[in-house]
């Protein structure tokens, strides 16, 4: 117990400047942490991750508290520049449906040397990624992400007011603790301390929680820590990251069942507390050569990661497994190999519910009525797999169906070939609900802003990944498309309004050549070779495309050239908030035919949050061989409340986002088709500007209310004003 103060006297004291000057301290260790990363081109290392979550009100040791549990192995490798790579060579999981829900991660916690701290709803953690959509600095909240600058960052001295707390020794040198406070509560960033060595100013441990601005409902108590570990170098290096928290859901009951015939369930409301951890190991400074999907890729899952490996059962202390967690592992094993009774019964029915929201086993529209089939994409291996779907429209009484495959050609350049034949429904193209599923809109308020035609036929396509983040798509479509009519009795008669027409098209067979060219600055991610698109603070999307329908080259019932291009950027704008800008724009020759128009629809519309682009259309279509849109939206989040610096104001848990847009679509120099007439058009701009609330209703989560209001600016026969609620549920 002496030891301690004897050291203190002992060790040559600190500079006195230095010692009485908490910002000359912290100026210190930010430019020793500059100087150890910048004295590297590279480094690379291992991570071992879990992230698990349990039932509070459930003994910590018992197995029957667990309701997540996730376990990655990981090499990583990152560059001064921000480079950074992720390769997942095993992870296990264990969670129900719905236990994720509204729980928090660190986005790619295992990259511990960035300036900032990505904190996101629980979801890729659930895949077993461990990384999430979020990358940027400062100050606002994007898709349910914050971003926190790291108290050691270049510019964190603008953020941060800093003191000496403590003096300290650990092993057996000083260490000043260094109390961290945030300069603004409108803006998300840590409040709590760090640990710096006297002598070298080296950074040895964080220890943070987060201020008011950081804002997930129902979640409490978090706190973010990094430990630090010297090399023989004298390099102190992250070897253990960690978030902790929990979660307090308002509706919840103990009259609730937690189970129903010994099998827990997963969906009920319940007090949680989670953590997630990093250990960092096995540094290797400026070893081997820069791995080639670095720059373009941050995560690599590869296709051997969920098989058993043991690398998972040797994970170092704070990533290991506890008994009741690998009693829960186990037992998930042995439940995938030899599934029974009731509880592969409930796994079958979380299965059917997500099925339920996939269109290619359930949709309900105005010309299938209601269908119901099964869709799936079998991966033959790692460079093949095979495209099937089949079901039945019990409204039209047909069946619709797809048969194909892909198969990759070169791996270092992605390139693939793919083909299909298809009998079945397609929508026609949209410049605002592209890749919109109607589902539930359609089946419970009968109304759907999307139009159909029948197509039957065979496609073929050629992609490849171009220098420079381009990718480039061919396509060659030999298709039979033809008229489908709205179904008698789709809508019943107590409904307001029946269902709208199906337009028209011109049937024909059509045979067309299609080029995309796409630009995107988004890095990805790689999973079993499915690529997805990290949605980030800041980044651009340019896509240029033009499909060529020419019989006097290929025999065909159509003549036309369309072309289209899309640009769609977000950016954080003076720390306030996420700016997001989308651009539409195509033409089209005279004799292009209906289903190939240019259409502005309606919209997504009832009940959700996720409205679209023009919310003043009531049930209106707009139509032309040529069309152009442009949407404006920023959301400030929470900053407007927290800035207003009025008490009461400060406090609200709302978020706020402004909107405005403008399209305008014609026929221009076009040879009219039967039932062109009936279509409406916007020959002269129409406009349109709003702001929506959300996050009203906090103590009611998992349901996060908004609220909704849009002014029609020009004159036009829709709503000049429109209010609406939506909502979206965060289980």
């Amino acid at each position: 117990m002496l030891l301690a103060p004897l050291l203190l006297l002992i060790l040559p004291p600190v500079d006195q400047d230095t010692a009485l000057d908490a910002p000359a301290i912290v100026a210190r260790a930010i430019a020793r942490r500059e100087q150890v990363p910048g004295s590297l081109r590279s480094a690379r290392y291992d991570a071992w991750m879990k992230f698990t979550a349990r039932d509070i009100e459930l003994p910590e040791d018992s197995s029957a508290s667990v309701l997540v549990l996730s376990q990655t192995h990981s090499a990583a490798y990152w560059e001064p520049s921000d480079t950074y790579l992720e390769t997942i060579s095993a992870r296990r999981q264990v969670h129900g449906r719905g236990s994720g829900g509204g729980l928090v991660m660190v986005s790619e916690i295992a990259d511990a040397l960035r300036d900032d701290i990505v904190l996101t709803e629980y979801a890729g953690a659930a895949r077993g990624t461990q990384a999430a959509s979020g990358r940027g600095r400062g100050g606002s909240r994007s898709q349910t992400a914050f971003h926190l600058i790291s108290p050691v960052a270049r510019d964190a001295p603008t953020f941060y007011d800093y003191a000496i707390q403590d003096t300290l020794v650990t092993q057996g040198r000083r260490v000043l603790r260094i109390a961290v406070e945030p300069k603004s509560e409108a803006l998300p960033l840590f409040r709590g301390t760090m640990d710096i060595a006297d002598s070298t100013f080296d950074l040895l441990a964080l220890d943070l929680s987060v201020n008011g601005a950081v804002q997930f409902a129902t979640i409490d108590s978090l706190r973010y820590a990094v430990h630090f570990t010297g090399d023989a170098e004298g390099r102190w290096l992250p070897d253990q990251v960690r978030l902790t928290g929990e979660l307090h859901p308002r509706v919840t009951s103990s009259k609730i069942p937690r189970s129903v015939l010994g099998f827990r369930l997963d969906m009920v409301p319940r007090q949680i507390a989670f953590e997630q951890v990093a250990s960092l190991g096995k540094w290797r400074l400026d070893a081997g050569p820069r791995p080639n999907d670095a720059g373009e890729y941050r995560v690599v899952v590869l296709e051997a990661a969920d098989r058993q490996d043991s690398t998972l059962d040797h994970a170092p202390d704070g990533a290991a497994l506890t008994a009741a967690q690998e009693t829960v592992m186990l037992h998930s094993d042995s439940l995938q190999h030899h599934p029974h009774g009731v509880r592969h019964l409930a796994q079958d029915v979380g299965d059917a519910l997500r099925l339920a929201e996939d269109p290619g086993f359930f949709h309900d529209n105005r010309v299938d009525g209601l269908y119901l089939g099964a869709a799936h994409d079998w991966h033959v291996t790692p460079a093949l797999s095979v495209l099937t779907k089949a079901g039945y429209g019990f409204g039209s009484e047909t069946w619709q169906y797809r048969l194909g495959g892909q198969l990759r050609l070169a791996e270092s350049r992605r390139v693939w070939v793919g083909g299909w034949y298809h009998d079945e429904t397609v929508s026609r193209p949209t410049l605002t609900s592209y890749g919109y599923n109607p589902v539930n809109r359609a089946f419970f308020a009968r109304s759907d802003p999307l139009d159909y035609y029948r197509e039957r036929g065979a496609t073929l396509a050629l992609g490849a990944r171009l220098p420079g983040r381009i990718s480039m798509q061919v396509g060659y479509d030999d298709v039979r498309q033809s008229t489908l009519d709205t179904i008698p009795g789709f809508a019943p008669r107590n409904f307001r309004t029946p269902p709208r027409d199906n337009p028209a098209i011109v049937d024909g067979t059509l045979r067309d050549v299609s080029l995309v060219l796409t630009w995107d600055s988004r890095q990805m991610i790689r999973t079993r070779g499915i690529d997805t698109r990290i949605n980030g603070s800041d980044w651009t999307r340019i896509s240029l495309g033009t499909e060529i329908a020419e019989p006097s080259v290929i025999p065909d019932d159509f003549t036309y050239r369309r072309y289209t291009v899309a640009i769609q950027h977000q950016q954080r704008t003076f720390g306030i908030g996420n700016t997001t800008i989308s651009l539409a724009a195509g033409t089209a020759s005279d004799r292009v035919p209906p289903q190939r128009y240019f259409t502005v629809d309606f919209g997504r519309g009832v009940l959700t949050s996720d409205g679209a682009a023009f919310n003043t259309l009531s049930r209106l279509n707009f139509y032309g061989n040529s069309a152009a849109m442009l949407v404006l939206r920023h959301d400030f989040g929470h900053v407007p409340f927290a800035r207003s610096g009025i008490g009461l104001l400060r406090r609200l848990p709302f978020t706020v986002s402004i909107n405005g847009g403008a399209f305008w679509t014609d026929f221009t120099d076009h040879t009219a088709d039967k039932g062109d007439s009936l279509l409406q058009t916007a020959p002269h701009p129409y406009t349109e500007a709003g702001f929506s609330l959300g996050n009203l209703t906090p103590f009611l989560s998992p349901f996060d209310l908004s609220a909704r209001f849009s002014w029609q600016l020009s004159d036009y026969p829709t709503h000049r004003f429109r209010f609406e609620f939506g909502f979206s549920e965060r289980w």
